[in-house]
């Protein structure tokens, strides 16, 4: 097993390889397989974190990004995790992304604390008569500048459009998220349609003004709408899967996610 908890350590690397600037407080990387990449767009804060590659030649991609990252990640084998511009994750969340699926997040995504995304159960369930199998991985796609609320469990198959709000404590299964939707519960459920979310603050400390200066933000930035741009994020995800080496598909990622920066790209009605 190759292990990465400080700068110094990356040149003895042999098996596994980063790509990048990573600054690494109190957080470590862990591969147990071989042909594994983490690929870092701008400089990379880890902190209190894990990243682990279980298997063999997957894929975690941070974009550039302002914050930090406490975050536990876990790939298994033929997996990518990638998180797009300027995420806000709140303290710890944890990401499987395993049996060969995805977890694709966008830009200016917001996560709450202790938020748990899985693309597997992970064990098998068959029908009692067929004896086939029932629980199949799927990925977990994310569009942009969507709000994640705390302890909230997001479930192989689900699709969320950008400019969506998940309510804390919901539990998001199979399910595709409209954009400018609010879905909260458990089992979730549509609370408010035509709704966005401001940018990344925080009301704990508001001061009367700033309560007042709050009630109206009339700018149009997160109202998304399908245009030419918009892209079939599902689409994406398939051919993903369909790469045999990692590097094609950090190609692909830069070319489809990195450089696709349009507003509407990753809208769903």
């Amino acid at each position: 097993m190759e292990v990465v908890k400080e700068k110094s350590d990356i040149s003895k690397l042999v098996e596994n390889q980063i790509y990048g600037d990573i600054e690494l407080k109190n957080a470590q990387i862990e591969w147990k397989g071989t042909g594994n990449v983490l690929y870092c767009v701008g400089k990379i804060q880890l902190e209190n974190c894990k990243l682990r590659f279980t298997g063999n030649h997957s894929l975690i991609y941070f974009d550039e990004n302002l914050y930090p990252f406490s975050i536990d990640i876990r790939v298994g084998n033929d997996s990518v995790f990638y998180l797009g511009k300027d995420c806000y994750l709140n303290k710890t969340s944890h990401m499987y992304a395993t049996e060969r699926k995805n977890i694709l997040i966008g830009n200016q995504c917001l996560l709450s604390f202790e938020c748990y995304f899985r693309t597997a159960d992970p064990h098998l369930i068959y029908d009692t008569k067929t004896k086939q199998r029932l629980n199949f991985s799927k990925s977990i796609l994310i569009g942009d500048h969507v709000w994640i609320g705390q302890n909230a469990l997001l479930l192989k198959n689900t699709v969320i459009g950008s400019g969506a709000i998940i309510g804390g404590h919901s539990v998001v299964s199979g399910k595709k998220i409209s954009s400018n939707t609010i879905y909260a519960g458990n089992p979730i459920k549509k609370i408010r349609s035509h709704v966005f979310y401001g940018k990344h603050m925080s009301t704990h400390d508001f001061d009367l003004e700033q309560e007042h200066n709050s009630e109206i933000l009339d700018i149009d930035d997160y109202c998304y709408e399908q245009d030419k741009y918009t892209v079939d994020f599902v689409q994406i995800d398939k051919q993903l899967q369909q790469f045999h080496t990692v590097f094609e598909k950090i190609d692909y990622i830069q070319k489809e996610l990195t450089n696709y920066q349009y507003k509407n790209r990753f809208f769903i009605d």
